[in-house]
């Protein structure tokens, strides 16, 4: 049996939706850190044209995209649950699929990037993004324990990361309460790998108390 391996990076939210996936699928993977100067290599855009992390790669099948592969992981290895149980379901799925590849991507993640790792972006484009997307999340989460039905589901794993690391954005996740609670509740549940600036360990301290 092959082992599945995992190109990303210690510090990428997107690696981390995957990362979170398979740690709660209980599947052994191998992760083959991929910084910059790794991607920019032939060898790399030989598996993946886009030469971007993550990078799933089990036996000879590769997929590229961590929304992607959170859909594929959850039509293998929980269908029905992780990625809808009726078309409703799968329908509000797709939304926040979408959200955390747009606006979550462009308006929080972007704005990490320009403070966390000093890269050049637009930054007025990004804040006004991330005050449009940040009340919609908040607003659904307070009346709700997940993003979709009763249950964590590829929505929440795809949403999450970038949400959960709003401070190294500058943000107040104080201010933004439900979306607060709601990542320390993922970071409480069992096999919750450590990420640096999500404390797994404080977290499920608190969410056992």
């Amino acid at each position: 049996m092959t082992m599945i391996q995992l190109y990303g990076s210690p510090l990428s939210g997107n690696t981390h939706k995957v990362r979170m996936a398979l740690a709660f699928l209980g599947l052994p993977w191998d992760e083959r850190l991929t910084d910059a100067a790794a991607r920019r290599s032939d060898s790399f855009a030989a598996l993946t044209p886009m030469r971007q992390i993550p990078l799933f790669v089990d036996g000879a099948f590769t997929l590229r995209d961590s929304q992607a592969i959170l859909a594929f992981l959850a039509a293998r290895h929980r269908p029905g649950d992780w990625d809808g149980a009726a078309p409703e379901e799968r329908g509000e799925i797709a939304v926040w699929l979408s959200h955390a590849a747009n606006e979550i991507a462009n308006g929080p993640a972007t704005l990490r990037l320009a403070r966390k790792f000093d890269v050049p972006i637009a930054e007025d484009h990004a804040a006004a993004i991330t005050a449009r997307i940040l009340p919609v999340v908040e607003a659904h989460l307070e009346r709700r324990d997940w993003l979709v039905g009763d249950r964590l589901t590829i929505a929440d794993l795809a949403a999450s990361p970038y949400l959960a690391l709003v401070e190294d954005a500058g943000i107040d996740a104080a201010a933004w309460p439900a979306i607060h609670a709601w990542t320390h509740r993922i970071a409480a549940l069992p096999d919750f790998p450590a990420m640096p600036g999500w404390p797994a360990e404080r977290v499920a301290i608190e969410g056992a108390a």
